[in-house]
């Protein structure tokens, strides 16, 4: 089980949510504050608007909504979006009817315990959550147990590769209670690989990686 914290709620989530969904402002927040380039990141959104009809999502943790952008509103998709946070889910919500997105699910659960079928999903998002577990790896298994063979892991997370800057926040980070585990590029290797996943590649700036795995054929 990840930390019971609401580690997303408060004032830390409402910052992070302002300007995570903001494109042109969390690329300077994080040139500025962390040394990195985040647009790898809304880039690889884009694994949304390529799923074909009757495909399934998982959004885990969907945090406010930030991977909503990708979602066309007449796209015939479920799209499970699911947090640990109400208070994020809320956002979410919220977000999913500006956009009127009416195919989005959204379900409170911890990403390391998925209240989900195996083999449910075609598609798994990630976005800016492993790094926040004590147990990462544990929930890359549990997403790579929703996902069907050949079913696509997309997602992002600090490493601990990056600058003397970088790892100094993370470590401020982890006092605070926002930051868990995090773990090296090599160890995001072997967590894909242990969970099943055939085929990865991780890009990395700095200690920043955008990673897309796909899961073994053979489930």
């Amino acid at each position: 089980m990840s930390d019971p914290k609401n580690l997303c709620g408060g004032t830390f989530g409402a910052v992070y949510d302002f300007y995570i969904e903001r494109e042109p402002l969390a690329r300077l927040v994080g040139r500025t504050v962390w040394g990195i380039d985040v647009s790898a990141m809304y880039a690889s959104m884009a694994a949304i608007t390529q799923l074909p009809d009757g495909a399934t999502v998982i959004d885990v943790p969907c945090g406010g909504g930030v991977a909503f952008r990708a979602l066309r509103a007449e796209q015939q998709v479920r799209y499970i979006a699911v947090d640990l946070s109400e208070e994020m889910l809320d956002r979410a919500r919220r977000r999913a009817a500006s956009r009127r997105l009416s195919q989005i699910e959204t379900v409170a659960a911890d990403m390391c315990a998925l209240p989900l079928a195996d083999e449910t999903a075609d598609l798994c998002l990630s976005y800016s959550g492993l790094h926040a577990l004590p147990d990462p790896e544990a929930a890359v298994r549990e997403m790579a147990r929703c996902l069907k063979p050949a079913g696509q892991l997309v997602g992002s997370m600090f490493l601990l590769d990056g600058s003397r800057r970088q790892r100094f926040l993370i470590s401020r980070g982890q006092q605070r209670g926002e930051f868990g585990l995090c773990g090296t590029n090599a160890d995001l290797k072997r967590w894909l690989q242990n969970a099943g996943f055939a085929e990865a590649t991780i890009d990395t700036d700095s200690g920043f990686a955008v990673f897309h795995a796909r899961k073994d054929h053979h489930g």
